[in-house]
């Protein structure tokens, strides 16, 4: 569309039509006791505590890693002494494959993307000198790598002598987001993969109360170019997955499961559209909770949410202009209510975040929190005709789309069949016609464009040498350790895998004995079988 043209219709990032202006009609069907409550009581719409931010502002979590362990401690330690309030890990691919850094195949991907994670040891480096027992860290890992990740986490606390069940933070664990999201090496089927995910739900529910052993990533799905009420449908289909696996078993009920689950959600650029998904998605958990699980505890029914600003949202072009969106972002997610934030950082359409704009993304979440005065009113937009309508209409069309991959016999089959992937390459397929053809305007992108880019950013580089030095500590451990401990524990935890037993304390055991990444998740791609993505197939 040029610039100056006048627009026939008006529609959401999502496409729900939007009225010029809203009246009491709009929401004359509002229940305020049933659809809204007070912040801190049923149905949550409103916040999931009574105070929210005037008792606790959101946690600062950025997420980082690159080049090696060495490097991501030395940032997470300037992170933290400017004020981030959490750490969160960026794995390199290799990792989040469950390979190691010594894989041929793996060696263009060391520390390129994230920090390369081989063993104990590794993990042992990247917190050095950083209060783990203070400081909540969320080990963005995807399955089955998700499992000896979080056991190298735990048995680092564990060697300082932090008891695990004072240990805090969250485990992402994401059975949807790695086998649809990216095209994964040697991936197990998600049959098999949401039977170890939710070992580590169930495990983490009986031994660890403060971490959350589960963060279902619909960030990640709402990069894929699906719209909001789609990234909360699959954001509770996934949910509903894991908790149906875990009712199953018949070792933990429902209030066991539910109050260790947590959420990652993106702060996409429509504002208000944004605002009313996060008051929507917590009306949806609560509703799930009452009506279909009957859970009785009140944790269970609140809906404990991480924001990150939504990458797909940025351009090189212009790259400055991404503060903006990022500012803009994280307002959104502030003003919907979320525990804690990610801002992104300008320059991550072009590399690495460098010190600079690590910097601005914390700085740009303390304004919000010390100047903007945003944080002295809970819920200041409940009751606007417009946010209520939305929130809404929005929850109405998630439910209808929940049903909608309920018919193809939930998630896990869905996944299998390969219906979700269609889904969102159709989606992708979309965003990027509505892009191209300008009817989504991207300042800088497809209006108000410049012939020569207006701004100088300096551009992260990582240490070229990653793969040589993590292939070298390998060659080392398995020279200096015990291999016959180590074969032991593969062995048994090979035996507990086939057991049908959980599979934790085996992977726990296989960590402390120096067993690598890749060693440990060889074992369940040798039990059960490489998948064939439908997608690739």
């Amino acid at each position: 569309m040029e610039d100056g043209e006048k627009r026939n219709e008006f529609r959401t990032g999502s496409n729900i039509p939007i009225k010029e202006v809203y009246l009491p009609e709009d929401v004359a069907d509002l229940n305020y006791k049933e659809d809204l409550g007070l912040p801190g009581e049923a149905p949550y719409t409103r916040g999931i505590y009574p105070s929210m931010y005037r008792e606790k502002k959101w946690t600062i979590r950025q997420f980082s890693g690159f080049t090696s362990p060495e490097e991501t401690n030395k940032r997470f330690r300037y992170e933290y002494e400017m004020g981030s309030t959490g750490f969160s890990i960026a794995f390199d691919a290799v990792t989040e494959y469950g390979i190691n850094s010594d894989d041929p195949r793996a060696f263009a991907d060391i520390g390129a993307g994230g920090v390369p994670t081989n063993y104990l040891e590794d993990m042992a480096i990247m917190f050095d000198g950083l209060p783990i027992d203070r400081v909540n860290t969320g080990v963005i890992g995807n399955p089955p790598a998700s499992l000896p990740l979080s056991a190298m986490y735990f048995a680092l606390a564990d060697r300082r002598g932090i008891p695990l069940a004072r240990l805090g933070g969250t485990t992402q664990n994401d059975i949807l987001l790695f086998t649809v999201c990216n095209t994964p090496i040697d991936q197990i089927p998600p049959r098999y993969l949401i039977r170890l995910c939710v070992d580590l739900v169930e495990w983490c529910a009986q031994n660890m109360p403060k971490w959350n052993p589960v963060s279902i990533a619909s960030y990640n799905y709402r990069e894929n170019g699906i719209g909001a009420y789609e990234e909360l449908a699959y954001l509770f289909a996934n949910a509903i997955a894991y908790i149906e696996e875990g009712l199953r078993r018949n070792r933990l009920n429902i209030d066991q499961l539910a109050p260790v689950m947590t959420f990652h959600l993106a702060a996409h650029n429509d504002f208000f559209e944004e605002i009313a998904k996060f008051r929507a998605a917590r009306r949806m958990w609560h509703r799930l909770m009452k009506e279909r699980y009957q859970a009785q505890n009140p944790r269970s029914h609140m809906l404990r949410f991480h924001v990150q600003t939504s990458g797909s949202t940025h351009t090189y072009q212009q790259p400055l202009n991404n503060l903006t969106r990022v500012a803009y972002q994280v307002l959104a997610a502030s003003l919907g209510g979320a525990q804690s934030i990610h801002a992104n950082s300008y320059d991550e359409g072009i590399c690495l975040p460098t010190e600079q704009s690590i910097l601005l993304s914390i700085r740009t979440q303390q304004i919000a929190q010390m100047e903007t005065n945003i944080t002295s009113v809970v819920d200041p937009l409940g009751g606007s005709y417009y946010v209520e309508s939305l929130t809404n209409e929005l929850e109405e069309l998630a439910w209808d789309y929940l049903k909608k991959i309920e018919d193809q016999g939930g998630l896990v089959e869905a996944i299998e069949s390969g219906w979700v992937h269609q889904q969102w390459r159709d989606s992708m397929e979309k965003y990027a016609r509505l892009i191209g053809n300008c009817e989504t305007a991207v300042v800088g992108l497809n209006c108000f464009q410049m012939e020569e880019e207006p701004y100088e950013v300096p551009v992260f580089r990582p240490d070229p040498d990653a793969a040589e030095v993590q292939s070298a500590k390998l060659e080392i451990l398995r020279k200096t350790r015990d291999n016959e401990q180590v074969k032991r524990s593969l062995d048994n935890l090979k035996k507990e895998s086939q057991s049908g037993e959980n599979v934790m304390p085996a992977v726990i055991d296989a960590v402390k004995a120096s067993a690598t990444l890749g060693e440990i998740c060889d074992v369940w791609r040798e039990l059960y079988s490489i998948w064939a993505d439908p997608v690739m197939d």
